[in-house]
């Protein structure tokens, strides 16, 4: 199975004031859909996790050719990519009810020991002839580098509705911390063409997370820290 895909239904609650699908209900497509098509190949969270290791978003990027609104059909497809030493990689795309491509992602994922909390080498997942070596873009996700001088927004406790299965903060959860960083009045009227999130090192229940902010022309940057050291960096990409 090169690809596994299925069909989205945009609903209210999934949105933002205009209707728009909200960033980190993309996230949520995403990674269900990751999931999903990992466990009908053979290596999803419930074959892994017998030898308590479990797989972790580290890297992503999105680009928007259109987002879609409220109440829209979509169809999201994803396939995996292999990998290398570092990252093994995921992409995916998404088209309206025409065909229409309307967006398109790439994501790089590790393996952690779900007891350790560190990296965990697999050297082959036995599922080679399963490999979509397509690009649906051209380059793997990027290592953000955010500017030096970010302002300091607010202070997050992780809460036990941000913990996920894996027992530490889901990824889109980070995307939602990092939206109310933003102006409300410069967030409803922003026009993301890409986001970028790279996932440092994982928070957990009660973990307090530092949120900072900047601008710099049409690039947004927010990164969270716990005791200074990065957790997560967004950079958004604005028309």
């Amino acid at each position: 199975m090169n690809t596994y895909s299925e069909d989205y239904y945009v609903k209210s609650y999934e949105t933002d004031i205009n209707a728009n699908l909200k960033l980190f209900a993309f996230m949520n497509y995403a990674q269900e859909l990751a999931g999903r098509h990992a466990d009908n190949l053979g290596f999803g969270y419930d074959n892994l996790i017998g030898d308590k290791v479990a797989w972790v978003l580290s890297r992503f990027h999105v680009k928007f050719y259109r987002i879609p609104k409220w109440r829209e059909n979509l169809t999201l497809k994803t396939w995996h990519k292999g990998g290398d030493r570092l990252f093994w990689y995921r992409d995916f795309e998404a088209n309206d009810t025409s065909g229409e491509v309307i967006i398109k992602a790439t994501s790089s994922w590790v393996v952690i020991n779900i007891e350790t909390r560190k990296m965990h080498r697999i050297d082959s997942l036995g599922y080679s002839d399963s490999i979509n070596l397509q690009d649906s873009l051209p380059e793997h996700a990027e290592k953000i580098m955010p500017p030096g001088d970010m302002e300091f927004i607010y202070t997050k406790k992780v809460s036990f509705s941000d913990i996920d299965i894996n027992r530490h903060t889901n990824n889109a959860k980070y995307v939602e911390w990092a939206m109310d960083a933003i102006n409300p009045d410069f967030a409803s009227e922003m026009n993301v063409t890409d986001m970028f999130l790279n996932f440092n090192m994982e928070s957990r229940l009660e973990d307090t997370v530092d949120i900072y902010r900047a601008i710099t022309g049409n690039t947004l940057f927010v990164e969270g820290k716990n005791a200074g050291n990065p957790v997560f960096t967004l950079k958004l990409l604005l028309k």
